[in-house]
């Protein structure tokens, strides 16, 4: 029963964001992209997983503590996420994350109306590997800016 739970917690907070990135990613300047994305129902299906299974493993946050020590907690951090509840919680975290930051990068897009090629191209990397696509992002502002600066 835990490892169907796991399975579908990993699952959904997987392919919940799925409709909502594939929109900001394929149609970024459009209305129905900005309805779907307002409000909390992006990140919920993820948030729901994260909480069941954290709540199925409480024990976990004690365990992670360890001794104390800084060690202590890098060791005991390893030995939560060898775990399949602990490997669960950490993509749910990662989803959650992922998906709250590539709206940002959206949002932040459609204010500025940046090119819809370098938006769409931070989105693409703002679930798929965050800290990249903040990093387009954050260069793709700043040429913006520069750009504007000089005109």
């Amino acid at each position: 029963m835990v490892d169907t739970m796991l399975l579908v917690a990993f699952f959904t907070a997987t392919m919940w964001v799925g409709p909502f990135w594939l929109l900001m990613l394929l149609q970024p300047f459009e209305e129905r992209t900005k309805r779907w994305m307002e409000g909390p129902w992006f990140v919920l299906g993820p948030l729901v997983a994260y909480l069941i299974v954290l709540a199925m493993n409480l024990g976990a946050l004690s365990d992670m503590i360890g001794d104390g020590t800084l060690s202590g907690v890098v060791s005991g951090l390893a030995d939560v996420l060898g775990t399949d509840d602990g490997a669960v919680l950490a993509w749910t975290h990662f989803v959650i994350g992922d998906i709250i930051v590539t709206r940002w990068i959206w949002k932040r897009s459609v204010e500025m109306e940046m090119n819809k090629t370098v938006a769409q191209v931070a989105i693409l990397f703002g679930v798929m590997l965050m800290p990249v696509g903040l990093a387009i992002h954050f260069i793709s502002v700043q040429i913006n800016k520069d750009n504007n600066t000089y005109s």
